[in-house]
């Protein structure tokens, strides 16, 4: 769909990468397309994540910590084992960075601007478990930052955009509001991981909102 000429990543659909996408694990790569739901909540302990599919089934948790040097976001399955932790560079406008568990230990990727002229645009550089080679995923985001999607590879080179990434405003009050996203996700591509980028996409929304 396109608004005046400018393109909407919502109204498109997914497309299976031409090999498994895996960073996290392998069981979360899964062989049909799942759409989730991530709800983020605003509270005085930090921004709580809560990521469901459609019937209400739990998918994943996360946890954040606000008001520490480095906002931290950790993500865990549905045993409390941490799969995912996410924190922002120490400079402002040097992106985000994906860890394994708890802790720095284990670098999983990186996610960085491609230009500071352009806010609309994002690259992430990860380690693939599943062809054992460094890859880089594009992620694109429309004008208003209200979707995005993640290409296994260069969009204007025809690469399969993998996931998309859905943003809308759910009203709590008249008074305050969260953010709601819908994650679609294709086959063949790893969930953990691209609820993990969800998070990093609305955290470098707000970046550029302050």
């Amino acid at each position: 769909m396109m608004l005046f000429g400018m393109k909407n990543y919502s109204s498109m659909n997914v497309t299976s990468p031409p090999r498994p996408v895996a960073c996290v694990e392998q069981r979360f790569v899964f062989q049909q397309p799942v759409q989730l739901y991530l709800d983020e909540k605003y509270s005085f302990s930090g921004d709580d994540f809560t990521i469901k599919d459609a019937n209400g089934v739990s998918y994943f948790k996360c946890k954040g910590k606000t008001f520490s040097f480095r906002d931290k976001k950790v993500i865990y399955d549905l045993y409390d084992k941490p799969l995912i932790n996410i924190q922002e560079n120490a400079f402002y406008g040097h992106g985000m960075k994906v860890y394994a568990g708890k802790n720095t230990d284990k670098i999983l990727g990186s996610i960085h601007r491609k230009s500071l002229l352009k806010k609309n645009k994002y690259e992430f550089t990860y380690q693939n478990i599943a062809t054992n080679q460094t890859e880089v995923l594009d992620l694109k985001c429309d004008f208003f930052g209200s979707s995005c999607g993640i290409f296994y590879g260069k969009e204007k080179e025809g690469a399969p955009m993998i996931c998309s990434i859905t943003k809308t405003k759910q009203m709590l009050s008249l008074f305050s509001n969260y953010d709601h996203y819908v994650i679609n996700i294709a086959p063949g591509v790893d969930a953990a991981l691209m609820v993990a980028l969800t998070i990093c996409f609305d955290e470098l929304k707000h970046e550029d909102e302050e």
